[in-house]
């Protein structure tokens, strides 16, 4: 005969639940946990070799260090020094930068100087810079003469350099032995420095 068993799954005799989650069993769990256990205590065991390792190499690095400290303090003795002369170098360098030449001013004076002018008294009082001179021209061209003189002075690089203006003073004229004479003083200022 044929019998139906109208029960639930539950209520069947025989019956074996399924498999809940994942399907491990409450027993099978617990052989993780050794191995859990063992593989943190690999990791620790690194960690701890690792460690004894880097402070085994940082003891001999320092002991080094140490060995090197007279050494050291010489070197630093040697850098504070060269940082003074380098300073006392770039400061000469600057002097050497700024200062003028005035042999080289003087030449430029006397290339730049038409004949019939000659000077009297070139002098320098703080950044103050004078030219006093006379002039002579049988043909009366002697203010002519100062502005090619002073043109020429502007216009050379070299000289002219080193001044913020030069500019045309007083101007006298006299006659000394029947020739007509100007005399004519300069002054220029110096550039700030």
């Amino acid at each position: 005969m044929i019998e139906i068993n109208l029960l639930s799954k539950e209520l069947k005799t025989g019956f074996k639940p399924e498999k809940i989650g994942i399907g491990l069993q409450p027993r099978r769990i617990l052989y993780f946990i050794p191995l859990i256990f063992g593989i943190l205590l690999c990791v620790h065991l690194y960690l701890l070799a690792a460690t004894i390792f880097k402070s085994s190499q940082f003891n001999i690095l320092n002991n080094k260090w140490q060995k090197f400290e007279p050494q050291r303090k010489m070197l630093e003795g040697f850098n504070k020094e060269y940082a003074l002369l380098s300073e006392d170098a770039l400061v000469s360098q600057q002097l050497l930068r700024e200062r003028i030449n005035w042999s080289e001013k003087l030449n430029k004076l006397s290339l730049d100087l038409p004949s019939g002018i000659w000077f009297n008294e070139v002098s320098i009082s703080g950044k103050d810079f004078i030219l006093r001179g006379s002039v002579v021209s049988l043909q009366l061209q002697e203010m002519n003469l100062i502005k090619i003189f002073l043109d020429n002075l502007k216009k050379d690089t070299l000289f002219f350099k080193d001044f913020s203006n030069l500019e045309l003073g007083s101007v006298q004229r006299e006659t000394i032995g029947g020739y007509d004479i100007v005399e004519f003083t300069m002054t220029a200022n110096l550039n700030p420095r």
